[in-house]
């Protein structure tokens, strides 16, 4: 298979800085044994999980959380926090998945590849009516490759979308007729296949072009194709069955502010399956064994999905998945109230499932510490400031001329600023992200007299700098 150009590398390295650092992967067998699974919450692993997980429910980090570990064929499925009912979550609660939707969207891409209906070199505008506007850069279309490996130079969301960003539900009325009208006015800031840019709108054209192409449109050819043959009976798009919706959790912000159930137009393949623990364990039991050659239903495009693409060693990218520097693949994203992250291991044959009603980036740390977990390892559970820490960092902050304040509201870090707040999610004692940007802040101590005093906020967004210094 044709390869990208290995400077792409170093977004991939950018997009898992947050997943699988310092997680090396180790050899072991390819041949699944039969699953056997733990009713959650009594697994043997409960106690050591509780332990990585309780920080983020101490802090007010997340409302709740379900992990899943896969072990050699062994699953555990562990639930905490509050889900429906303000009950803990467990195996059969259900989340939105938000970008790891691309999976499934890419397994049928590859599923087509090898029936031959399409190839990955494809152009996407072939598979569009006659007259529809496809954009190019210098004349280098884009492909069904480009999009299932978000190298398209599409923006990540559609312009119709970005505009109006404060709509709750954004992509829930979005037509065929937008879509066509959001590409016509559509200009590529790079070349396809050069630049790495996470988009939903890349994903979603790819679901619906497939749908066009099958025959059946994306929701059926992906239930008929994908979600059949691996036997995953709690994953939906959009919205489950009646019998199932009172398992469907409901999502908050950063601040653990309830949000807007989301659903899906016609970009569905970029983010609208909603699924549980059970059922992407099962994913990751399906993909772990088709890497060890399996020649069950959907084994061969798994294959597919899993083949590196670029041509060089290190993290790297595969058709739906990221492949981290130590051979881990990975999926991750979040929705308005939801994050989820699945990753597996081939040469150990593990996996992790996190899936949380928060949508709240930096719970992708979680999976590094349940890998040692799974391996034996003793793990300490990431430290989070106090609240005399927090106390600390208060203040009046002078960001370019413009007057900001630091606040602490219980357990909460908020910055305040020409009446627009913002939380500081913690990272460690003194530094924060702010998801909505996405941004990192850093406290820092000044010298001398002041060596003991945190006397400067830096704010890292968008490849900048920018240092606000404390004016009390």
């Amino acid at each position: 298979m044709r390869t990208l150009p290995l400077h792409l590398s170093s977004a991939v390295l950018v997009v898992g800085s947050l997943c699988l650092a310092g997680c090396p992967g180790r050899s072991g067998s390819s041949t699944a044994p039969t699953p056997k699974e733990y009713v959650d919450p009594d697994g043997p692993r409960r106690p050591a999980i509780e332990a990585q997980v309780k920080p983020f429910l101490d802090h007010e980090i997340v409302k709740g959380i379900v992990v899943g570990i896969y072990d050699g064929g062994r699953r555990e499925i562990y639930g905490f926090g509050k889900g429906p009912n303000n009950q803990p979550p467990n195996g059969k609660t259900l989340f939105e998945l938000g970008p790891v939707s691309t999976i499934y969207t890419s397994l049928l891409l590859a599923d087509a590849v090898q029936r031959r209906e399409v190839a990955l070199d494809k152009p996407v505008a072939e598979l569009l009516p006659p007259g529809v506007t496809v954009p190019t850069f210098q004349k280098k279309a884009i492909t069904l490759g480009a999009l299932a490996l978000h190298v398209s130079g599409l923006p990540p969301i559609p312009p119709s979308v970005a505009a109006k960003l404060d709509k709750p539900d954004r992509f829930g009325d979005y037509t065929e007729d937008r879509l066509y009208a959001d590409l016509v006015h559509t200009q590529l800031r790079y070349e396809p296949g050069t630049r790495l840019i996470e988009s939903t709108f890349g994903s979603g054209l790819l679901g619906f072009v497939l749908g066009r192409k099958i025959g059946t449109g994306f929701r059926a050819a992906l239930a008929q194709r994908v979600l059949r043959p691996l036997g995953t009976t709690d994953t939906f798009i959009d919205a489950p069955p009646a019998d199932a919706a009172s398992r469907r959790a409901k999502g908050t912000n950063d601040d653990l502010v309830e949000q807007p159930l989301w659903t899906w137009g016609v970009l569905a393949g970029g983010g609208g399956l909603v699924s549980d623990a059970q059922d992407l364990l099962s994913l990751v039991d399906a993909e772990i064994d088709a890497a060890g050659g399996s020649k069950a239903p959907l084994r061969p495009a798994m294959r597919l999905t899993q083949e590196s693409q670029l041509d060089g060693n290190g993290a790297n990218l595969a058709l739906g998945w990221r492949i981290d520097g130590f051979g881990r693949y990975f999926r991750n994203g979040n929705t308005a109230g939801f994050h989820a992250f699945v990753s597996f291991d081939v040469k150990s044959r593990r996996g992790v499932v996190v899936l949380a009603n928060t949508s709240v980036s930096i719970l992708d740390r979680l999976a590094a510490n349940v890998y040692k977990v799974l391996e034996g390892a003793a793990v300490d559970p990431i430290e989070f400031p106090s609240a005399d820490q927090l106390v600390a960092l208060a203040g009046n902050y002078d960001l370019a001329g413009t007057k900001v304040q630091v606040l602490v509201n219980n357990k909460r870090l908020y910055v305040d600023g020409e009446g627009v707040r913002q939380r500081l999610v913690p990272m460690t004692p003194t530094e924060f992200w702010i998801e909505e940007l996405p941004a990192v802040v850093v406290f820092e101590k000044g010298e001398g007299d002041t060596k003991d005093k945190f006397v400067r906020m830096v704010i890292a967004v968008g490849g900048q700098r920018i240092n606000a210094v404390r004016t009390d």
